[in-house]
């Protein structure tokens, strides 16, 4: 019988109370789910030695633990970031990794729109202030209508591309940075390309990042990237916290650098709950639940064990981000 080690804190909060659905799926394909709920390393090791699958979100799966996967046909991230998994090291045991890209774009697209005119309407002010009985619009004053105002978007994926439309609708304009794409891409989007990342700073009065987190957007937002964006501009980040350095963030928002901004991710989840951002007015933060809709919960699981099933089976993911696993050199 195959076996399907599943791990990761954020994996239990999601899908504790649903391991029957996943079990169902594998046991109709040979295979049997192994809970893994210690955080400790070396465990986590011994029990995915003999899988034929490893699913996390957000727990690390290190070049220590690939080196000793024997028999495993796939490493599945629950999620559409995968920078959890060391891919390099996945990549040269010949091992897929593979994600779901797919589940949840228009709910996240949705949710950066959401916190872009959140934020941009001042509602964190209003609702504080008419919740302790005040009826005075002006303790939000100045607010700035969307019509002609540009947006960067930084990362222009599948989420980066469904929130054109969205912000078109309000009279924004978009504006886009992604070195890794051609031209044609942004001409089919109907967006203008920015090929420096300053100059999207400098331009932009919205800033919304949807970019994987990789070394090289780690800390992307830091204070020099503030110092170039307008004092009157929002960042939104629906992406990887880490992407943003927080202490840069919170000098930005606390001395007026930037006017606001509306996060979904942080650098460490679940945060301290003292986490300094939280003190800070001209923010809002959510509990990284953008990527959630019921339709996108159940697709999750479905695409996840959908990939699974398909690489114990010896067939190739669907969405495998190291296709090079599969080339036949000569």
């Amino acid at each position: 019988m195959y076996k399907i080690v599943v791990s990761g804190i954020r994996f239990f909060m999601k899908f504790e109370k649903y391991l029957d659905y996943f079990r169902s799926r594998a046991k109709d394909a040979g295979a049997e789910i192994i809970p893994v709920y210690s955080s400790d390393e070396d465990e986590f090791i011994r029990e995915s030695g003999n899988a034929s699958a490893v699913v996390v979100i957000d727990r690390k799966v290190s070049s220590k633990l690939i080196e000793n996967l024997e028999k495993c046909k796939i490493l599945m991230a629950l999620s559409v970031g995968y920078d959890c998994i060391d891919v390099k090291a996945a990549t040269k045991r010949k091992i897929p990794v593979s994600n779901v890209p797919t589940y949840c774009t228009d709910e996240v697209a949705n949710h950066a729109l959401t916190l872009l005119v959140s934020v941009a309407r001042k509602l964190f002010l209003l609702i504080n202030s008419t919740k302790k009985g005040n009826w005075d619009y002006n303790v939000a004053k100045p607010i700035f209508n969307f019509r002609n105002k540009k947006l960067g978007i930084v990362g222009l994926g599948r989420i980066g591309r469904a929130l054109v439309p969205k912000v078109k609708g309000l009279g924004i304009e978009p504006l886009a940075y992604d070195p890794y794409l051609s031209d044609d891409i942004f001409s089919l989007c109907g967006v203008k390309r920015v090929y420096e990342f300053d100059d999207l700073l400098e331009k932009s009065d919205y800033i919304s990042i949807h970019a994987p987190l990789t070394g090289e957007t780690e800390k992307m937002f830091d204070r020099r990237a503030f110092s170039k964006m307008k004092e009157t501009s929002i960042l939104i980040n629906t992406a990887r916290g880490r992407i943003i350095d927080e202490d840069a963030l919170y000098e930005a928002l606390t001395k007026g650098k930037i006017a606001g901004a509306g996060l979904d991710v942080l650098s460490k989840e679940p945060p301290p709950k003292d986490h300094k951002l939280f003190s800070v007015e001209n923010i809002i933060v959510t509990p990284h639940i953008a990527w959630y809709s019921e339709e996108s919960f159940r697709r999750s699981m479905e695409l996840a064990m959908d990939e699974v099933i398909r690489a114990i089976q010896g067939k190739r993911p669907w969405y495998t981000v190291n296709p090079e696993v599969f080339y036949k050199r000569t």
